[in-house]
């Protein structure tokens, strides 16, 4: 769906491949263009009359509005043309687009050693003709073009911003859990870009690419667009260009200011909506929900990563556990409710914090070695990231055939061998916390099979750690599990968990773990925050009773004060009451 009306668009005498020339004037813009020739390789000398040869030269010196230094030392046969006074033309190429400049003369001067320079006048036009399939205009700082895509075949939709657009493609900023989600190919129901003055429209395309900048805090996909009709491109190419004058209008320091395009004005309701979804809202877990923030902000990048055929990023997955060991150092239990509190995040992403900030928990309390307690937490972070890799389908199908479950236990691993650069983790923790995570004892696991005597202890411990929290999340033909269901699936299948380490999760974890939402004898429903010595909850918040659901609560309690709700009955599952953490 398409909000522009446009009358007129320059379009129809230029080549398929080219816009008409477009002559440039404007000092700040005319200035701009001639920088770019100083660059090396930049700058041809073109003769007006003979046969068109393009001979190599270098721009050294611009005087704005006075003159042109090039070195012509290299194309010395050149230089009895030039003191005869022929005329002659500079060439280049910039971002995509093909300039030419006014005629010049020669009328100065240099020798410097062996070095010959010239000396011409600053020309006041230049030609500029854009290579449509090839130009980018790239969106300069407080340029703000929002972008929605919605992929085939998902409900979701993800939130972007604009970096680049040309005929061909563009290329969109995306927070990195919504990266991680886009595989690269991906078809896309649509693209939508939305203008500050709120026009807007939707164009077919596909995710040729997603990668990570390089400080790992957000993503890029580039966007192929694919079977647009003739008036779509023309209305590509008008956006293109109407970013490129105003990204040159924001450069402008000197000389007659540009109009500003009128894509770019934002009506003041407009301005005023942006403010509103700009507000920040209190973090759910607080400030130590944001630090983690970052430890998912790393799995993210991660999977984008490894999606795209790079290894474990080793000084990244260091930076990250580090990250982890110093939150809970610093408070087990606000961590503990902090991973329950990233409900944002894919499933994926959610489980593997879970899993790294309880086996650090449970870890923990069997006094473990430090550098053994590292690696174990930087294996629990990455156990499933090699589900990244596989296909969506296969993750979504309720029910596998024999060569699909072949495949999908393939994820062990494809994770293992990205981690073989990964010097500094120890390879029988690895192999225990990866490559035996979903190992049983009675034989029935996989990858290897491996039974009884064969499963050391971190391996029985990690087991039961990953499947305490897998249970508890919704998959295809499944919905979540409460923690009384987990707990008695995990108790009765002895011949799969070791039960010593199922009575230590339980006495660690409690009947209802910090970060579950708990139902009390007189229906309240409460997030537990803390726990006593008992492993019974001490501070929770009241958000719902179920004897009156339209009403929602926020009210903190502690201490004597939880008498007030009753007896605790158990822990329910969230989801079926369409809340999360606070």
């Amino acid at each position: 769906m398409c909000s522009f009306c446009f009358v007129s668009v320059e379009t129809s005498m230029s080549p398929p491949d080219s816009a008409p020339p477009q002559d440039v004037t404007h000092p700040g813009e005319l200035y701009g263009f001639l920088e770019a020739l100083t660059l090396p390789g930049g700058a041809s000398l073109c003769f007006e009359s003979g046969d068109g040869t393009p001979w190599p030269v270098v721009v050294m010196d611009i005087v704005q509005e006075d003159s042109l230094c090039l070195d012509v030392s290299a194309v010395r046969e050149i230089v009895p043309r030039l003191r005869r006074g022929e005329t002659f033309q500079l060439l280049g190429q910039v971002e995509g687009a093909m300039l030419t400049t006014q005629a010049l003369a020669v009328n100065e001067w240099r020798e410097q050693g062996e070095r010959l320079q010239v000396v011409c006048d600053y020309p006041q036009a230049v030609s500029v003709i854009h290579r449509r399939q090839s130009f980018r205009a790239a969106l300069r700082a407080g340029m703000e073009v929002a972008v929605l895509l919605r992929v085939a075949g998902e409900d979701t939709s993800y939130e972007g911003r604009l970096c680049n657009l040309s005929l061909g493609g563009c290329l969109v900023a995306l927070p990195l859990a919504a990266a991680a989600a886009i595989k690269p190919e991906k078809a896309i129901d649509s693209i939508r870009l939305t203008f500050p003055n709120q026009r807007h429209f939707e164009l077919p395309a596909s995710v040729r690419h997603v990668r990570t900048d390089e400080a790992w805090t957000q993503a890029q996909a580039g966007c192929e667009f694919s079977g647009l009709s003739s008036a779509m491109e023309r209305l590509v190419w008008y956006c293109v260009k109407e970013i490129e004058r105003e990204s040159a209008r924001t450069v402008m320091h000197t000389g007659r200011p540009l109009e500003p395009s009128t894509l770019f004005q934002s009506p003041d309701a407009a301005r005023r909506d942006v403010s509103r979804r700009r507000q920040t809202r209190s973090q759910p877990g607080g400030a130590m929900a944001s630090r983690l923030q970052k430890v998912a902000d790393y799995l993210n990048a991660q999977l984008v990563q490894l999606k795209s055929g790079e290894p474990v990023a080793s000084t990244q997955l260091s930076r990250s556990t580090d990250t982890l060991l110093t939150l809970w150092q610093q408070d087990r239990e606000a961590l503990l409710y902090a991973s329950a509190c990233l409900t944002q995040e894919s499933h994926l992403v959610q489980h593997s914090l879970m899993v790294a900030v309880r086996l650090l928990d449970l870890a923990q309390s069997r006094r473990m070695a430090p550098e053994r307690l590292k690696a174990v937490v930087a294996c629990a972070l990455l156990h499933d990231l090699g589900k990244g890799m596989l296909p969506d389908a296969l993750l979504r199908d309720e029910t596998l055939r024999l060569e699909e479950q072949t495949q999908l236990h393939s994820h062990v691993g494809m994770i293992l061998e990205r981690l073989e650069e990964c010097r500094w983790l120890d390879k029988e923790v690895v192999t225990q916390v990866i490559g035996m995570a979903n190992e049983r004892l009675d034989g029935s696991g996989y990858p290897a099979g491996k039974r009884g005597d064969a499963l050391p202890e971190l391996a029985r411990m990690m087991a039961v750690v990953d499947v305490a929290d897998v249970m508890t999340r919704p998959r295809p033909g499944r919905a979540a599990w409460t923690q009384r269901e987990v707990y008695r699936h995990l108790l009765t299948q002895d011949e799969g968990f070791d039960n010593t380490w199922v009575q230590r999760y339980i006495r660690r974890f409690g009947m209802a773990p910090i970060g579950s939402l708990a139902l009390y004898a007189n229906g309240a429903l409460a997030w537990v925050q803390r726990h006593d010595a008992h492993g019974t909850p001490s501070q929770v918040h009241v958000v719902l009773n179920t004897r009156n659901p339209k009403r929602r609560l926020d009210q903190p309690l502690n201490g004597n004060d939880l008498d007030q709700l009753g007896g605790l009955k158990e822990a329910v599952n969230s989801a079926r009451y369409r809340l999360t953490p606070v």
